[in-house]
């Protein structure tokens, strides 16, 4: 009994994950309440994520709130550009479905938009976690999460069923999840993220 409950047993190092998942998502969620901070707080979420994942986590909120500093006018701008252009395809879905059409044109229309609205997804997908562990301009952030998505898009997709599985089941079955789902999903995906960053840049070139 007293080897269950030491402070390295696997019990203790579970509850310690939840802990730590309960605070970070709690903190994401305030700080996204501003709206126009949601990138900022995704990409502060994400930093501590990223190193979470490695074993090199610090103090947690001190290491948030740096990070959110740190990104916050990149991690902003893109959140500014990705809201306009999913305003633009919600746009878009609202007047091709009061339009809708059966026809070869209507189906190649149907394709090439549902085809940009998976790229736009993607790129959500792995933008945050790029500004999070790397120096460099909105652009090659922009054009590096699209190619990094596409050339796993397996694991990009398996990304997005999973956290809307998540979302659903945190929605319809245990809403309790969804006080620390954000940053479930985010740890999950930060495992996966470190593997294919380092794969493209040294170590070295992760921000710290």
């Amino acid at each position: 009994m007293g080897t269950l409950f030491s402070i390295n047993s696997p019990l203790w190092n579970f509850m310690d994950k939840v802990l730590h998942l309960l605070l970070l998502n709690l903190l994401w969620f305030v700080c996204c309440i501003p709206i126009v901070t949601i990138g900022a707080s995704t990409t502060a979420l994400y930093s501590v994520m990223l190193k979470y994942t490695r074993d090199q986590e610090g103090y947690i909120i001190r290491e948030f709130f740096r990070a959110f500093r740190k990104n916050f006018l990149s991690s902003t701008a893109v959140w500014f550009l990705m809201a306009a252009i999913g305003i633009f395809l919600g746009a878009d879905a609202i007047v091709y479905l009061r339009s809708y059409a059966v026809g070869v044109f209507d189906m190649i229309l149907m394709t090439a938009f549902f085809s940009g609205v998976l790229m736009y997804v993607f790129v959500n997908l792995y933008i945050y976690a790029l500004i999070a562990a790397f120096q460099n301009t909105i652009f090659h952030f922009l054009k590096n999460a699209l190619l990094l998505s596409v050339c796993h898009w397996p694991a990009s997709l398996l990304m997005i069923v999973g956290g809307v599985s998540l979302f659903t089941v945190g929605m319809l079955v245990f809403p309790p999840l969804l006080f620390g789902g954000f940053a479930l999903f985010s740890y999950v995906c930060s495992k996966y993220f470190n593997r294919i960053f380092y794969r493209f840049a040294d170590g070295s070139h992760l921000s710290e």
